[in-house]
């Protein structure tokens, strides 16, 4: 009997690692629709047979700040608040593919085509560039920066790998091994050869503090400007004084 009943445990975890497995990318992505925002411009581009809409707040400007969003992030909703905070600089809010209007389902392959994409496409026409990912979009744009020269590069709520954010949450199952798309911005922190802020949310219960500790640790010091905002989590970090003015500085003083 007891034998019959390790044999059905051993099953149930299969099968529950199985079904991990399949529904990752449901766990990951979740996909907003679209909310176009008031004095945008509409921007579209056509990659790997997919067209992209996304909008330019502030459009006009010489410097040109790339944002990458949340997993779970209508990035139009930020409008309003980068055309108050940064009224020098264009903002281009891209929804990912399978985002909004945007067709195709997301992966990490994809999310970084389409990144690198889009960044070749515009970013000659600024004398500056930035870019700022926030959660599973600090992945995207530490992709980005270690591929392409730009301004200066700022992480919010960053994490080290996806497979160790999914380590902690899913502590009993070999994640290691069953994670697709794996966001492994620790081994392209050593390439990112200009400006980076990390803003950490010291209460953050979706990604500990802990994995954005230790992709501060593989940047070079003299490079990495890093701020714990005390007080805040992973939901309301932007609401913060000291992040908006951390922000609003660090692209202020970018070469």
């Amino acid at each position: 009997m007891v034998k019959s009943l390790l044999t059905n445990l051993v099953i149930i975890y299969l099968i529950a690692c199985l079904g991990l497995y399949l529904m990752q990318r449901s766990f990951l992505y979740y996909p907003q629709p679209s909310y176009p925002p008031n004095g945008a411009d509409k921007l579209t581009f056509q990659n790997q047979q997919q067209k992209l809409t996304g909008w330019l707040v502030n459009p006009g400007k010489d410097k040109l700040l790339f944002y990458y969003g949340g997993n779970a992030e209508p990035v139009e909703m930020n409008a309003e608040f980068f055309e108050a905070m940064l009224p020098d600089w264009s903002v281009l809010l891209m929804p990912y593919r399978g985002y909004g209007v945007n067709p195709g389902s997301p992966t990490e392959e994809g999310l970084y085509s389409d990144a690198l994409f889009i960044y070749d496409q515009i970013a000659d026409n600024y004398q500056k560039t930035a870019l700022m990912g926030r959660s599973l979009g600090s992945g995207v744009a530490t992709y980005v920066a270690s591929k392409r020269d730009n301004n200066g590069t700022i992480l919010i709520t960053p994490y080290d790998s996806i497979v160790n954010v999914a380590k902690e949450h899913y502590r009993f199952f070999p994640v290691s091994w069953l994670v697709k798309d794996k966001y492994d911005s620790i081994s392209r922190a050593p390439l990112i050869n200009k400006p980076v802020l990390m803003l950490i949310a010291a209460n953050d219960n979706i990604i500990a503090p802990r994995r954005s500790e230790a992709l501060a640790e593989a940047f070079p010091a003299d490079r990495l400007l890093k701020k714990v905002i005390v007080n805040t989590d992973h939901n309301n970090i932007g609401a913060s004084a000291e992040y908006i003015q951390s922000i609003k500085s660090f692209l202020d003083n970018i070469k």
